[in-house]
Order: structure tokens, then C-alpha cells, then sequence
């Protein structure tokens, strides 16, 4: 199993038996797990998600042809792209913060 998901079990657990202790270290460690192992999931998914969109446009006509060839390939690069720019800020800043 990955990190991810042994650390999603993990947290699980803890909540089901209410023993979950989040303090600033919990948060730090669950935001980089999330960053390094998390986001990389996603993007790969995302990824396969808009070549296929992209792939089933050459059968489409019109706007539907525009927004898969397009508009969805853009807005999930873009939604991507701010996620992993504010996940990165807040790490940054956090981790500046934890360590000050």
C-alpha cells in the first residue's frame, strides 16, 4: 500500500476510536504526505482524465468539440495548477513558522 493510504487508514482509525490528537506537528506531516504523495495521484488522474476527454473530441462537432478539446482540458490544468501554488504557499509558510 502507498503512504497515502497506510496514513489515511491510520487517521481513520484514530478518529473511529475519537483518540485523534492533532497538534501543529499532525498537520505539518498530513500537508506533506498530502503534497509528495496525495497530489501526484491526483495530477496522474487528471492527466488520463483530459487526454481521454481530449482523445473523445475528435468525434464531437461544434461546442461540445470546444469544450473537450478545450475548455475542460484548461480548467483542470488551471484548478491544478492553483491547488499545488496554494498548497505550496501554505507548506512554505507553515513549516517557516513551525520551525521560527
Amino acid at each position: 500500500m502507498s503512504t497515502w493510504t497506510d496514513m489515511r487508514d491510520k487517521a481513520l482509525d484514530a478518529m473511529k476510536e475519537s483518540a485523534l490528537d492533532v497538534v501543529e506537528e499532525t498537520k505539518q506531516k498530513f500537508l506533506d504526505s498530502f503534497v509528495e504523495a496525495g497530489m501526484p495521484a491526483i495530477e496522474a488522474y487528471a492527466e488520463l482524465f483530459s487526454a481521454t476527454v481530449q482523445e473523445q473530441a475528435k468525434n464531437e462537432t461544434g461546442w461540445v468539440k470546444i469544450r473537450d478539446m478545450l475548455i475542460i482540458p484548461l480548467a483542470v490544468k488551471a484548478a491544478l495548477g492553483v491547488g499545488n501554488g496554494v498548497l505550496s504557499m501554505v507548506r512554505s509558510k507553515t513549516s517557516k513558522a513551525t520551525t521560527a
